[in-house]
């Protein structure tokens, strides 16, 4: 019968069927373990340290301005209105310019500058006048002008004083005026008169500075003659034809 089967080969069949040991299982798996353990090693050893960063360099900066860098001169021009103060002789109103040059020779407390100032002024005062010429025997009148010009040249000691970009300043000096008078007018006898008089001066003023070492302002001047009534009318009478002025100046000027 098929059932009974010899016992030898039951056995041989059995030993066939039977599942493969344990630990050569555990062997066929632990196989890979050590590639595992060198790509571990290999992602756990460290990134090599990235290179330093140089700092960001510093920024230049201008060493501080010291007193020795402040402009020490200054060439400037203004005009402007001219006020007769006395002398007998209108017109009282003309106008005036003049060209200066100042040399800032000393500075206190990097505020205050002392200096010497060398101007030149040009004044001018006329007006129309009626005059009478005689032709044929007949009086006849005519419209002429009456003049008085100035040129002055003075030189002043400065005290300017810087406040941010504002320099009030101060001068006083003296000088000397070349002066001319010249009318038709026949009561001023000959209507010319030319006097070299010397003069003293008080002058004050405002600056700003409106960059690049560049100032406008506005000053004011009084110049007094040094004289005394000289010209003589046609009936005799003494007058001073040059009389103090003052004046009120627009300005320009740049530093250097």
């Amino acid at each position: 019968m098929p059932s009974m089967l010899p016992i030898p080969i039951l056995i041989a069949l059995l030993a066939q069927a039977e599942p493969a040991p344990a630990d050569a299982t555990a062997q066929t798996e632990a196989e890979p373990a050590p590639a595992t353990e060198q790509t571990a090693g290999a992602e756990a050893e460290p990134a090599p340290p990235a290179p330093a960063t140089p700092p960001p360099p510093m920024p230049e900066t201008a060493p501080p301005a010291t007193p020795d860098d402040d402009p020490h001169m200054l060439l400037g021009f203004r005009a402007g209105a001219d006020f007769q103060h006395s002398g007998d002789v209108t017109p009282k109103v003309g106008y005036s310019f003049s060209p200066f040059f100042q040399y800032d020779y000393a500075r206190l407390a990097d505020r205050l500058g002392l200096g010497v100032r060398a101007e030149f002024t040009f004044d001018r005062f006329q007006k129309q006048v009626t005059a009478l010429v005689i032709v044929d025997g007949v009086e006849q009148q005519y419209r002429t002008t009456r003049a008085l010009t100035y040129f002055d040249f003075a030189l002043l000691a400065t005290a300017t004083l810087k406040i941010a970009r504002l320099q009030p300043w101060i001068a006083a000096g003296a000088g000397v005026a070349l002066a001319n008078f010249q009318t038709a007018e026949t009561e001023f006898g000959s209507g010319d008169s030319r006097k070299t008089r010397l003069l003293v001066l008080g002058a004050g003023g405002l600056d700003l500075n409106v960059g690049r070492r560049t100032l406008v302002g506005i000053h004011f001047e009084y110049r007094a003659m040094l004289a005394t009534p000289d010209y003589a009318l046609t009936d005799g009478t003494k007058i001073e034809v040059f009389g103090d002025r003052m004046s009120i100046q627009a300005a320009l000027s740049y530093q250097f």
